[in-house]
């Protein structure tokens, strides 16, 4: 069975050729040092509801868009 983002995942993305590791979590417990990033983020919004092998657009808060791939949902 696929597996979709929600709040709670662990996922592997790669953004503009590097791959990062992220938790989505609630805005409580954001700690971007720890990887832990909240699922309102701009990262955290284009990725949610989406499976691994997905690709997604990040819109940045300049107006900049980047794409991005979902490898690995932990």
């Amino acid at each position: 069975m696929a597996q979709e983002i929600t709040i709670g995942s662990k996922i592997k993305i790669e953004i503009s050729s590097e791959v990062k590791i992220f938790e989505i979590v609630g805005s409580a417990e954001v700690d971007a040092k720890n990887g832990k990033i909240s699922y309102l983020s701009p990262i955290g919004e284009a990725v949610l509801g989406k499976m691994a092998g997905q690709e997604f657009n990040i819109d940045l808060p300049t107006g900049k868009k980047i794409q991005g791939k979902i490898i690995k949902i932990f």
